[in-house]
């Protein structure tokens, strides 16, 4: 079947490489046969249980949809009317029309209109509070004028993909997870949106071991242990031991071990399975004043003592520090990176690495 993706476009290449790296963890088989903003698709030989595990751990991927036809705007209606609605509506449904852009559309009328014919063809209730079942009309491949300011905007689409809404992102578990909700909460906490996407990075597969050797207040940790995982974390600040234990323990999470210790000087007794981790910003003050780039030198060869030989790290760092240079002593290698702009001075890079 063909899939179509809804992705967040609040960043520029994240969205796709989570999703891509998930596909991959979860051995779901793809060919993508399409690319737009905001929307990909691809063919799979998955079931829709495969699908569903997909989409029920992504931070960046706002909704996962079964692609029923592909047509334009003009030929909208009649390419609904060669639709089957009884093998996709067989209970109460809606329908709704997503548009990537600002473009105009009349979505009132055309899901009026749809929503009538489907009705009629399935005889199966429209229900706008507490459907069954969303067909999701969803523009895209957009039309863009180019103002004298080299502005563009949206005016119009040149296709329009018919979809089943499989699965949608659950926002309220991002809002309930926020860092100052937690019994211990310092300035600076990773969200957890991004945090998820950095264990999804990282590669992990449900029952692996994930450590975080600069845990804080244990936000990747907490959105590691929602994919059934064995947790460890570290911290050299006793403040934010204590807290991650606290906040990882508040949220139910049994199976996982916090150490108060300098990552250089780290001790395990396991190997593990994957890393994901966000070392402060500060860090050259917080482990002694010394160089920054030299710190995060030993810090990755202290880790790469412990990872399996085929397993990943995933890291946040400020931009100023050139991880290319990092590396080069070390046992590891880059295999991508994403800039996050956090404000005018900062930007922050997430580098995906493993052995070499």
């Amino acid at each position: 079947m063909e899939i179509t993706v809804i992705l967040s476009q609040e960043n520029e290449t994240l969205p796709k490489a989570e999703l891509l790296a998930r596909l991959e963890t979860l051995d779901i088989e793809y060919e993508i046969t399409s690319e737009y903003p905001g929307v990909i698709t691809f063919t799979t030989p998955a079931s829709e249980d495969d699908i569903i595990e997909l989409g029920s751990h992504l931070g960046y991927t706002h909704e996962i949809l079964q692609t029923i036809k592909r047509t334009t705007p003009e030929e909208l209606n009649n390419a609904v009317k060669d639709v089957d609605w009884s093998e996709y509506v067989n209970s109460s449904f809606k329908v709704r029309v997503k548009r990537m852009g600002n473009g105009d559309v009349d979505k009132d009328s055309i899901e009026r209109y749809i929503g009538g014919y489907i009705k009629q063809q399935s005889q199966m209730p429209v229900d706008l509070t507490n459907a069954d079942c969303t067909i999701k009309l969803v523009y895209t491949n957009p039309k863009l004028e180019v103002n004298e300011f080299k502005e563009s905007k949206v005016v119009g689409y040149n296709e329009v993909i018919i979809t089943r809404q499989i699965i949608e992102q659950d926002k309220k578990h991002f809002f309930d997870n926020k860092p100052h909700k937690r019994p211990y909460f310092h300035p600076g906490s990773m969200s957890p949106k991004l945090a998820l996407c950095m264990v999804n990075l990282a590669r992990t597969h449900k029952g692996d071991t994930v450590l975080d050797p600069f845990c804080g207040t244990g936000g990747i940790l907490i959105e590691a242990g929602d994919l059934g995982v064995k947790l460890i974390g570290s911290d050299i600040e006793k403040c934010m031991y204590e807290g991650s234990k606290l906040n990882i323990a508040h949220e139910g999470f049994e199976d996982f071990k916090i150490y108060w210790e300098d990552v250089r000087k780290l001790d395990l007794d396991e190997t593990v399975d994957a890393v994901a981790m966000d070392p402060p910003y500060g860090i050259s003050t917080t482990l002694g004043g010394d160089d920054t780039k030299q710190l995060y030198t030993e810090a990755l060869n202290s880790i790469a003592q412990y990872i399996k030989d085929d397993g990943y790290i995933c890291m946040a760092s400020p931009h100023y520090i050139d991880l290319y240079e990092v590396v080069e002593n070390t046992p590891l290698k880059i295999l991508e990176q994403h800039s996050i702009r956090m404000h005018k001075s900062l930007t922050r890079i997430i580098t995906v690495l493993m052995k070499k």
